[in-house]
């Protein structure tokens, strides 16, 4: 279950406030987050899907030929709701396959040059419940996610489960609230 919050608790909640940005620590950076085409607070009617887009900037010099994800999804959930990047080292340069040919074959990035911002989107469900829910990523390295950019959504790709398992792996809690990229306010 999600964890939520009042709504008067809804700008504590938002830790990046549209036009700043999230940062995981020598991973990635995540700015420009837009709920259904709006901005990174979205007060809705009710429950449902709502398209979830941002840039994504990946660089990571630390991750040696390790395969990265992106992964969101609402605080409090037990995994993760969506892979939305796949890659290497730096984002950008386009879709290539990694591990071709074996288990773990998967669409990805893989950037010889400096890392490239990249916007990626994604649906997200949101319980019918009245409550603030905060809208989280983190990294994972789960040698298989999706790549969600423009690019990568026009090529069929399925949703890899393990990648999702990496919701809570060395946070038993799952992502906390410095990991916070938006907020969907359900209104009763």
């Amino acid at each position: 279950m999600s964890d939520k919050t009042s709504h008067g608790d809804a700008d504590r909640t938002t830790a990046h406030p549209f036009g700043t940005e999230m940062v995981e620590p020598s991973r990635f950076r995540i700015r420009d987050v837009r709920i259904d085409g709006g901005g990174a607070v979205a007060r809705v009617r009710g429950g449902g899907s709502y398209r979830l887009a941002f840039d994504v900037l990946h660089d990571c010099s630390l991750c040696g030929n390790a395969v990265n994800q992106v992964i969101v999804g609402l605080a409090g959930e037990d995994r993760a709701q969506a892979s939305v990047w796949n890659g290497k080292q730096r984002s950008g340069g386009g879709v290539k396959v990694v591990n071709a040919g074996t288990s773990v074959e998967a669409l990805a990035e893989d950037n010889p040059g400096p890392a490239e911002w990249v916007n990626v989107s994604c649906d997200l469900v949101v319980p019918d419940a009245p409550g603030v829910y905060p809208v989280r990523a983190r990294y994972a390295q789960a040698y298989q996610g999706r790549l969600m950019t423009a690019e990568g959504r026009a090529i069929p790709q399925p949703e890899y489960p393990d990648v999702l398992g990496w919701w809570k792996v060395d946070r038993p809690q799952g992502p906390g609230p410095d990991s916070t990229i938006g907020t969907i306010i359900v209104e009763a």
